[in-house]
């Protein structure tokens, strides 16, 4: 694990005191899991807007791919392939 130094708003440190405070956790295990959660959020949103693909999502996350699909769901992020998007793949298989 590597340590890196930050600053923190006054509004992201109260976040922290609050979650580590509810969960019973120390502050630096709620600063990690808020970062992870910010980061599966960026990463749905790419996903979403089509920047990623799945198999990009799940390698970021450091998922498989059910895992990621499964995230995805939960989240609301449904998947960025539209059925246009199918058709013209299968016209190019035949």
């Amino acid at each position: 694990m590597k340590v890196r130094s930050v600053r923190i708003p006054e509004d992201i440190d109260k976040a922290i005191d609050y979650v580590a405070r509810t969960e019973k956790i120390e502050k630096t295990s709620s600063l990690r899991k808020l970062t992870r959660m910010g980061f599966e959020v960026y990463v749905a949103k790419s996903y979403e807007r089509g920047k990623l693909t799945l198999r990009e999502a799940a390698d970021l996350l450091n998922l498989n791919l059910i895992e990621t699909i499964d995230l995805l769901s939960e989240m609301g992020v449904k998947g960025n392939i539209k059925a246009r998007d199918v058709m013209e793949g299968l016209v190019s298989i035949t």
